[in-house]
């Protein structure tokens, strides 16, 4: 029984409340080609661009919990959940590491969202 208890108990939570989420996601690079006449010589240059900035990347020691405390630098095997503030969606990419992870908002949205995470520390 005691094994359960301290099984259950092992496992920290997070609750941050408003989060600015201005990252989107990557929607693929465009590729480009363009030709430039200078001083008489053409040239042909090819090349590629991101559709958008990109993905916003959070570490977790940047996070400030409802109570005031700074979260720790790192959690083991964490799973962060956001609770979107409106109707226009807050979603992770890709897998959280036990430092960091990436989120992104909406595209569809016309600025930065808000947002809340709940980070639980799975452990092994």
């Amino acid at each position: 029984m005691l094994t359960v208890f301290r099984s259950v108990n092992s496992h920290r939570v997070w609750f941050v409340p408003d989060v600015t989420i201005w990252g989107m996601p990557n929607l693929g690079d465009v590729q480009f080609l363009v030709e430039e006449l200078i001083d008489g010589t053409t040239s042909v240059l090819f090349g590629s661009a991101a559709v958008v900035p990109g993905e916003q990347e959070i570490a977790f020691d940047q996070l400030i919990d409802h109570r005031g405390n700074h979260l720790p630098e790192s959690i083991n095997t964490p799973r962060v959940l956001p609770r979107g503030r409106d109707k226009h969606a807050v979603f992770i990419v890709g897998q959280e590491s036990n430092e960091r992870f990436k989120i992104a908002r909406d595209p569809d949205a016309p600025g930065t969202v808000t947002t809340d995470l709940l980070i639980v520390e799975m452990g092994d």
